[in-house]
């Protein structure tokens, strides 16, 4: 067996050449007949102290101690841990008390009542099996709330379009440049044709008197209600008498009215004989 390289003193190269060197001792026991021939664990400890690339890291712990699951997923965040935590040479309480302090905080809540006693690898499957399931009921019920909007949701329905008409002065439709020109030319307002003013256009529908009925059920009696009659620009609240056929309970009953109309005959007194 060829013998290994020599040493080029890197520190990546360490780990390789004693396992080179090794092999050589494992293979041809008889070059080292005796225990001094043999003092290679020896040579292997000093020579890693001198050479061999420290395992630990100060950056290792700064990263496990600032890693936090902010908007990651409970799984990537123990995968990052699990990765930092087998380098960083720090023990089961300390690696257990960070882990707990970079969850979110609604897993942190969850798991508040175990203790640290249980260990860190315990730990983090129950914080990956809460989360899995809370993020399940949270998927069921947003599936759940979109389906109930979906059957509540009342059908559009489009207001009517208007019919075509003229141009109204009420309306946004006439331009103040169009207006100006109407008033000068002496036409009218409403459809633009001449000989007539706006108050007397054949195409204009009537305005309604009584625009709205608005019952006031504080103040309303029996047979009566008040209603608002509107003309122009005045709006006069008035007493309407109802139909009495609507109130059947008021009307008087046909008997009663028939004795009431009926004319009474006056009787004469008799004259008693003696």
């Amino acid at each position: 067996m060829a013998k290994p390289a020599p040493y080029s003193c890197s520190a990546e190269e360490c780990n390789g050449f004693l396992l080179q060197c090794s092999l050589i001792l494992e293979m041809q026991p008889h070059l080292f007949p005796n225990d001094n021939a043999k003092s290679y664990s020896s040579f292997v400890d000093h020579f890693r102290e001198v050479f061999r690339k420290p395992s630990w890291d100060s950056s290792i712990g700064k990263k496990l101690y600032n890693l936090k699951q902010g908007k990651m997923s409970v799984n990537d965040y123990a995968l990052q841990f699990r990765t930092l935590a087998a380098r960083s040479g720090w023990n089961e309480h300390a690696l257990l008390t960070t882990y707990r302090q970079g969850l979110d905080p609604q897993v942190r809540l969850h798991l508040a009542a175990y203790e640290d006693t249980i260990g860190v690898e315990r730990f983090i499957q129950l914080s990956i099996r809460f989360a899995t399931r809370m993020q399940s009921c949270l998927e069921e019920h947003q599936g759940q709330q979109q389906l109930n909007t979906s059957l509540c949701r009342p059908d559009s329905v489009s207001p009517p379009e208007p019919a075509n008409e003229p141009m109204q002065v009420e309306s946004t439709h006439l331009t103040p440049a169009e207006r100006q020109r109407r008033l000068t030319q002496k036409l009218c307002l409403y459809c633009g044709s001449p000989g007539h003013v706006i108050s007397a256009c054949p195409t204009r529908p009537p305005c309604p008197m009584v625009s709205a009925i608005i019952p006031n059920v504080n103040t309303m009696t029996p047979l009566t209600t008040i209603v608002q009659l509107t003309a122009a620009d005045i709006s006069i609240p008035v007493t309407a008498l109802l139909d009495s056929g609507q109130q059947e309970t008021s009307s008087p009953a046909p008997s009663a009215v028939s004795s009431a109309s009926r004319p009474r005959t006056r009787r004469k007194p008799t004259r008693s004989t003696q």
